[in-house]
């Protein structure tokens, strides 16, 4: 027979509400007391505690600590940033706050060394417990003081700032608010100190310093001074005179070139006027002399006189004689007059031509000596510079040193107090709604747990296994084709009328009506139920399947001898079909799926899909049995009892387990499940 895909009615989704949780809540309705007795209980010590315990009030004062330092004008605002984002300063401040230098501050300005709820000498409980087994002992009041102190100080830094909170706890409001503050007063002036401290230190080892760098900015000033004075090179303003007399020489010699030039220039053309190609008037000088102008203007008047003469009258008269003889005395006085302005030119020539030959000399003395001179500058620079860098070293640790001096008063942190504590309105210890919260929550945990513990271990205790041949102490059932295995030792005839219409109603179902068996109670006249009903089926010219569903302890499959044979586990785990692990028992001539070897794990939903097919297939015979074990087993956990058509629970008595199979009655009834409880109990009285 193989496997057939399940429909979409199949009823595995009705599994979801597990059985165990119910039979949970059965337990803790019959073990109600211990439910609510353990809460009840804790509930009582934690208000015991809360009217005997000290309360503690916190008070909270914040200060922001900003990791760039107050800077003074002289200071560059880029020397004072932090590298990173400073949240490394800030969490070392943290540490700083609760140091010994901070605590002692405030223990010091409380006076808290003879408050004994920080010296240790406040009566308590603790303190006289120790002192009844000789455990307390005489401590040193100021460390008893700092210890305590620092229990009730914390700090913490506010997430994604830089601001710190202060938290401090007393016994009364106004002192954690008072004591909260005193943190931060101290906190603040400890570092006010430090800064100080820091600016002096700083401010000593420079000067120390001092006199060392000066004296090394002597010597190397002297060593130029000496070194100047032996090779005889004099100066002023980094610069040697030899070197501002060359520039001054090479200055002149360039201006006179400049000029003997100009004045060469003259000269040519001069020569070229004497050669008869121009006249000496055309010269520079002659049109800028005022002799020459004069000159040319009285020539101007007489050749006018003589052309008006010369009209009136004739060639010989001697007044035209008289004036032409005045105009040639004006010519031959401006012909003088140039080449007196001439000789001036070429003496101007041959004196600047002088002038040039002796800058010449001069210069090229100058040139020899600073070439000398730059020779003994490479030894000179040599020394200069190492006199400069002890110069700008002795400045720079001077300045700093009296920066350093002045600071000593100014706090250059950039740490503030920006809320200060206020007395605290609710006390922080200890707290009610919580501290009451978790006792219940205790008492229920723990209360639940010894309910289950308790009902487990007063579960009767396992009768002895039945022999695998004879069936001892199994309930009388409707009369029946004996089996050579299995026949019934003892007859329970106050109930064989509850167990002989249970057959009747199973032999009138329909075909392929599903029945599960459940054991309230374990018995062993109990495991012979599902193999007598099946026997009865048989004797009724009926198929039977019965199906070994107790994967907890199995008995009908041991009974059977199928425990090496593969059964119902391989089935729910996939690695067989329904149809290859049914057995055919010849000495019955029953059908049966024993238990299994695989291993299927708690509320795989797999496994219980697998389990629903198997199921359906199943219907195919008359009559489908099912061993469902005892009650609370891992076979109810896949949804079993939502598969069969009834389950019925097999119980010893009323009470007990049997109230809470009536719950599960309950239960199945209400999603349309058909089941009930039919009690059996073995008689005393023994067949032959």
């Amino acid at each position: 027979m193989s496997p057939q895909p399940s429909s979409p009615d199949a009823p595995t989704d009705r599994t979801s509400d597990g059985l165990d949780f119910r039979n949970v809540l059965g337990i803790l309705a019959r073990r109600k007391n211990w439910v609510i007795g353990v809460p009840l209980a804790l509930c009582a010590m934690v208000a015991a505690y809360l009217l005997i315990a000290q309360p503690a009030y916190t008070g909270m004062a914040q200060v922001f600590v900003d990791p760039r330092d107050q800077y003074t004008p002289k200071d560059d605002p880029l020397q004072n940033s932090v590298p990173g984002d400073g949240l490394l300063l800030v969490e070392s401040q943290l540490k700083i706050i609760t140091s010994n230098e901070v605590l002692n501050r405030v223990i010091e300005q409380m006076d808290l060394q003879n408050d004994p709820e920080f010296n240790g000498q406040r009566f308590g409980l603790g303190r006289f417990v120790k002192s009844l087994i000789g455990l307390g002992k005489t401590e040193d009041r100021a460390l008893t003081t700092l210890r305590n102190l620092r229990l009730k100080v914390a700090t913490r830094r506010i997430d994604r700032s830089f601001v710190i909170d202060i938290l401090a706890s007393a016994d009364t409001a106004p002192c954690a608010a008072a004591l909260a503050n005193a943190v931060a007063t101290s906190y603040l002036e400890e570092q006010a100190g430090a800064n100080s401290a820091f600016q002096r230190r700083t401010s000593e080892a420079i000067s120390a310093q001092l006199g060392k760098l000066r004296q090394e900015v002597k010597r190397g000033e002297e060593a130029v001074a000496a070194f100047k004075a032996a090779n005889n090179l004099v100066g002023a303003r980094s610069r040697l005179v030899s070197e501002q007399q060359l520039d001054e020489a090479n200055t002149q010699l360039t201006n006179a070139r400049t000029r003997l030039a100009d004045a060469q220039a003259r000269v040519r053309l001069i020569e070229t006027v004497e050669q008869g190609n121009a006249g000496l008037d055309s010269l520079p000088e002659a049109m800028q002399s005022a002799a020459i102008v004069q000159l040319r203007g009285r020539a101007v008047d007489a050749s006018r006189e003589e052309a008006q003469l010369a009209q009136i009258n004739g060639p010989n008269h001697p007044a035209l004689q008289a004036a032409r003889a005045q105009v040639r005395d004006v010519q031959a006085a401006i012909q003088r007059e140039l080449k007196t302005i001439a000789r001036s030119v070429r003496n101007t020539e041959a004196s600047e031509r002088t002038n040039v030959q002796n800058l010449q000399a001069n210069f090229d003395a100058l040139k020899a000596q600073s070439q000398a001179n730059d020779k003994l500058m490479v030894p000179l620079r040599e020394l200069e510079r190492k006199a400069e860098s002890s110069r700008i070293v002795y400045e720079s640790f001077l300045a700093k040193a009296k920066t350093a001096e002045e600071r000593q008063g100014i706090d250059t942190t950039n740490i503030r107090l920006i809320s200060r504590a206020t007395a605290p309105e609710n006390k922080s210890w200890p707290p009610t709604l919580i501290m009451l919260a978790a006792a219940i929550f205790a008492g229920l945990t723990i209360g639940i747990a010894l309910a289950l513990a308790r009902d487990y271990f007063e579960r009767p205790v396992r009768d002895p296994e039945p022999d695998a041949v004879a069936v001892s102490d199994a309930p009388s059932l409707a009369p029946a084709d004996p089996a050579p295995v299995f026949r019934p030792a003892v007859k329970a005839q106050s109930h064989a009328g509850r167990l002989s219409a249970l057959s009747e109603e199973l032999l009138a179902a329909p075909k392929g009506h599903t029945v599960v068996l459940v054991q309230v109670q374990r018995g062993a006249w109990l495991d012979d139920v599902a193999l007598q009903l099946a026997r009865t089926v048989i004797a009724n010219q009926m198929d039977v399947m019965l199906v070994d569903a107790d994967l907890a302890r199995h008995q009908t499959t041991s009974r059977l001898g199928y425990d090496d044979a593969p059964g119902l586990r391989d089935v729910m785990a996939g690695d067989a079909a329904i149809g290859d692990v049914v057995r055919l028992h010849k000495p019955t001539a029953m059908r049966v799926v024993p238990v299994g070897l695989a291993a299927v794990g708690s509320r795989d939903p797999r496994a219980r899909q697998a389990l629903s097919l198997a199921f359906q297939q199943l219907r195919v015979f008359d009559r489908v049995i099912v061993d469902g074990g005892e009650m609370g087993s891992t076979a109810s956990e896949f949804g079993m009892y939502y598969m069969a058509d009834e389950v019925v629970f097999l119980a010893q008595a009323p009470g007990g387990k049997s109230d809470d199979a009536a719950i599960l009655v309950d239960l199945l009834q209400h999603r349309q499940i058909k089941a009930r409880v039919v009690f059996v109990e073995p008689d005393v009285s023994v067949a032959a």
